[in-house]
């Protein structure tokens, strides 16, 4: 058997529908809670040990810097113990845009990159070197994105048509339509020739 300090020990859990539940989690494992609908699954991840793991790493900071935060709670449980750092992430879709990531929602992307240019083997100086989000880090391809969006030019333009022909063939620039005109009217292009004239 393990130490005791390698379990959360949570005693007495009465958030929501549980009734005084007494539960071990084991530490630096994976660890799946399940049950049937309005087991209180929920409330004793959620409302329990992540809110208790929030107000303790608050009671953790400097009084001015709490000053700030939001104070959680305590959750209605009698106690709480040997509970490390957590990172609740629930079921709500994540807001962020194409480049968010774990890592990046967590704020843990900077530290591991930091982590990467200080403690790794040395050979290029800079922690942006390891950032998808920097010009230094990210792949010139994809632009850190993890995919190409490219214009295939060939399903666009009917390069043997002239524009008054119809050689764009997006919907958008049809002969006629708005688009169409404000290409053609601008006086840059001979609009009666091939595009590969």
């Amino acid at each position: 058997m393990d130490s005791v300090a390698e379990w959360i020990r949570v005693v007495g859990a009465r958030e929501h529908n549980l009734t005084g539940i007494d539960v071990e989690i084991p530490k630096r494992r994976l660890t799946v809670v399940t049950g049937v609908s309005g087991s209180g699954k929920s409330s004793l991840v959620f409302d329990i040990v992540a809110v208790e793991g929030q107000r303790q790493w608050n009671e953790a900071l400097p009084a001015f810097v709490r000053g700030f935060l939001p104070a959680p709670p305590r959750p209605d449980v009698d106690l709480v113990e040997h509970l490390p750092a957590t990172i609740a992430v629930d079921q709500r879709p994540l807001l962020g845009g194409p480049r968010s990531t774990v890592g990046t929602i967590t704020d843990i992307a900077p530290l591991l990159r930091l982590l990467f240019a200080r403690a790794g083997e040395p050979f290029v100086g800079y922690a942006d070197a390891f950032s998808f989000n920097s010009v230094a880090g990210m792949c010139p391809g994809c632009e850190g994105i993890g995919e190409v969006t490219d214009v295939d030019l060939d399903a666009f333009l009917d390069r043997s048509r002239s524009l008054d022909g119809g050689a764009l063939r997006a919907p958008v620039f049809a002969v006629g339509s708005r688009d169409w005109y404000l290409l053609t009217a601008s006086g840059r292009f001979d609009t009666g020739k091939p595009v590969a004239e």
